[in-house]
C-alpha cells in the first residue's frame, strides 16, 4: 500500500465508538479528523487522549465534511439508517455498529442507495470473525476434518440486564435483542459454514425484564433451516446470569467441538472415557478485533484487499434478523428472502 495515501475518519458516538476513534488516530493508514457525541460530557472525557482531533456534538459536522472519507457509526441503533444514507449521499463510506438499521424498509433503502454509489463501500463490526479460535473452527469446518456437519448450535450469552433496563435501550422505541446481539451469532455461523438458510422459526421472552422499563424482549431463540437440511440453534440471552460468552456447538460425521464456559474440546469417539482433544486457540482475543475496522480500511486504500466483513454478508445476516423478528410475530415458519 501507498503510505502516503490516508484514509481520513470521524467517529459518530463514543460508547464502542472510542475503540474505532483509537484505531483511526493510531494506524498508519488512517487520520483520525473528527469525533462526535451527542453527550458533551464524554467529549470532555477525550479531550486530553485526542488532542488535536475536532470535537463536536453535531454528527452534521462529520456527515457533511468534505475532507472527510470514512465515517465510523456507533451512534443509537435508532440513528444507523438516516446517517448511513447522510454518509453515502456526502460521499462517505460507511463502517457502522450492528445493527445496520432497524426496520426492513430502511436495509431496503441502505441496499439500492449503495447500488448508486459504486466507489462507495459498507461493513460492520463483525468482530467475532477475528477470533482465532473460531478462524481454526472454520477451516476444519471447510476442510471437512468435522466431516458433514448436521447442526450447530449457537449462544450469545450476554449477561448485561444493567445495559437493556436502563439508558438508551430502555428509552429508545423499539429495540431488539436479535438484532442487538444474535446478529453477532447469525453471522459467525454463516461466515463458518459458508451456507445460507432457506427458512426460521424464533421465539422470544421479557421475562428477565418485566416489570422494568424495557418493554421489548431480552431472549430470543432462532432454529434455522437449511436447503441440505443442516440445522443450526442461534439463541440471545440478554438479562440471564451467566458471564458475557459466546458457546458454541458443531456436531459433524466424524467430529464434535464444543465451546462452552469452562472448556473447548474436540471430541473424536463416542467412548466416553476417551481423552478428548484441548483446544487452546485464543478466545475471545478481544485485542484481535481492530482488524474488522483494519482490513475495511486496508480494502478502501487498496480493493485488491480482502474486507473481512464484506457487505453482502451484512445484508444476508440482516435479511435472517427480519425473517426471525416476522417469525416471532406470527408463530410461523418465515422463509428467508435475502437481496
Amino acid at each position: 500500500m501507498n503510505k502516503k495515501k490516508k484514509i481520513k475518519g470521524g467517529v459518530i458516538g463514543l460508547g464502542t465508538g472510542l475503540h474505532q476513534a483509537r484505531i483511526l488516530s493510531s494506524y498508519n493508514y488512517s487520520d483520525l479528523v473528527t469525533i462526535c457525541d451527542f453527550e458533551k460530557n464524554k467529549l470532555s472525557e477525550v479531550q486530553s487522549e485526542f488532542v488535536n482531533v475536532r470535537k463536536t456534538e453535531d454528527d452534521k459536522d462529520i456527515l457533511l465534511d468534505k475532507n472527510i472519507d470514512l465515517v465510523c457509526i456507533a451512534s443509537y441503533d435508532e440513528f444507523h439508517h438516516k446517517q448511513i444514507i447522510s454518509s453515502l449521499n456526502n460521499g462517505k463510506h460507511v463502517y457502522v455498529e450492528k445493527p445496520i438499521c432497524l426496520y426492513l424498509k430502511d436495509l431496503k433503502n441502505i441496499y439500492e442507495e449503495l447500488k448508486k454509489f459504486p466507489n462507495l463501500n459498507i461493513s460492520s463490526n463483525m468482530v467475532l470473525r477475528t477470533c482465532p479460535l473460531f478462524k481454526k473452527v472454520r477451516e476444519a469446518i471447510m476442510s471437512k476434518k468435522l466431516g458433514d456437519v448436521y447442526h450447530i448450535e449457537a449462544d450469545y450469552l450476554w449477561g448485561r440486564k444493567e445495559k437493556i433496563i436502563s439508558g438508551w435501550r430502555s428509552k429508545t422505541k423499539y429495540y431488539s435483542i436479535i438484532h442487538g446481539a444474535a446478529v453477532h451469532m447469525i453471522d459467525l455461523v454463516l461466515w463458518l459454514t459458508g451456507k445460507k438458510p432457506v427458512s426460521v422459526k424464533a421465539l422470544g421472552s421479557n421475562i428477565i425484564v418485566s416489570g422494568t422499563n424495557q418493554k421489548h424482549n431480552d431472549f430470543s431463540i432462532l432454529l434455522l433451516e437449511f436447503e441440505d437440511k443442516m440445522s443450526i440453534k442461534i439463541s440471545a440471552h440478554g438479562g440471564g446470569v451467566h458471564p458475557h460468552f459466546h458457546s458454541l456447538k458443531i456436531f459433524g460425521s466424524k467430529k464434535t467441538f464444543i465451546h462452552d464456559y469452562g472448556k473447548t474440546i474436540w471430541i473424536n469417539s463416542n467412548n466416553q472415557n476417551q481423552n478428548f482433544i484441548n483446544e487452546d486457540a485464543p478466545y475471545p482475543a478481544k485485542e484481535n478485533r481492530n482488524q474488522a475496522l483494519i482490513s475495511f480500511i486496508n480494502h478502501l486504500i487498496n480493493p485488491t484487499n480482502k474486507v473481512l466483513v464484506p457487505r453482502e454478508d451484512i445484508f444476508d445476516s440482516m435479511c435472517i434478523c427480519f425473517a426471525a423478528e416476522e417469525s416471532m410475530k406470527t408463530g410461523n415458519s418465515v422463509p428467508i428472502k435475502y437481496f
